[in-house]
């Protein structure tokens, strides 16, 4: 099944939100061409290819993210996070069918963070930024399957 993303463009009010939310986590913040190529959208240019898109259940997303790299765990300091990680939330990266896990640019800052096992932050309530339980369950798994 493929999923139908259509290109976006926010309204005023949204701009400064969905560019801290999407370019402000990405890589490629300086040197990406889509922040000009939404901008000219904007004042009539066409959508330029791999800028946002509405990412069906999760809001928006743009194709061209790529995620900051996570720094990498070890030892001690990877086990005290995995201890401290608060339980899966219903709107968990690593949950089927949640927002999170339906969104590109999430999924590509969770499947970072678990591969290089560097913290990934849940990002609901009272537990915000605390270590998510569901990268701790897949960085767990990831280390059963690593083991001889």
């Amino acid at each position: 099944m493929t999923l139908e993303r259509i290109p976006y463009t926010p309204v005023p009010e949204e701009w400064q939100l969905t560019f801290s939310m999407l370019c402000g986590m990405c890589l490629q913040l300086n040197q990406c061409h889509i922040i000009d190529g939404m901008i000219e959208m904007k004042l009539g240019a066409p959508w330029p290819e791999g800028g946002w898109v509405t990412d069906p259940g999760a809001g928006v997303t743009c194709l061209s993210y790529q995620p900051r790299p996570v720094r990498i765990l070890e030892g001690e300091e990877l086990e005290y996070a995995l201890s401290q990680a608060v339980p899966m939330c219903g709107g968990c990266a690593a949950r089927k069918g949640s927002d999170a896990s339906k969104s590109l640019h999430t999924q590509r800052d969770f499947n970072a963070a678990v591969k290089r096992q560097g913290v990934f932050a849940c990002h609901e309530g009272e537990n915000h930024g605390k270590p998510c339980g569901g990268w701790c369950n897949a960085v767990r798994r990831q280390m059963k399957g690593a083991k001889p």
